[in-house]
């Protein structure tokens, strides 16, 4: 098993240089279009339907966390004693 691993030191157990590949920009590029061309991309409904959920979610986190930050103002006005 251990015979099947990738050799990454010499006999004398100094690290081997990594092999140098060198591409085409073109090639590159190609290979990129190619990937670029797997992906599945969301249609007009999904995005706006995702875009309204996001909206939605801030809005509430916005009253929530304005909600804590009142009572914690509340809270703090009670103890140092300025409370109305």
């Amino acid at each position: 098993m251990a015979d099947t691993t990738k050799k990454t030191a010499d006999a004398a157990g100094r690290d081997l240089p990594a092999p140098v590949r060198r591409r085409n920009p073109l090639a590159f590029f190609g290979e990129v279009r190619r990937e670029a061309n797997k992906v599945t991309w969301p249609t007009w409904k999904e995005t706006w339907l995702t875009s309204v959920m996001v909206f939605i979610m801030v809005g509430i986190t916005m009253v929530f966390f304005f909600g804590v930050d009142a009572l914690f103002a509340y809270g703090e006005k009670l103890f140092v004693g300025i409370a109305g």
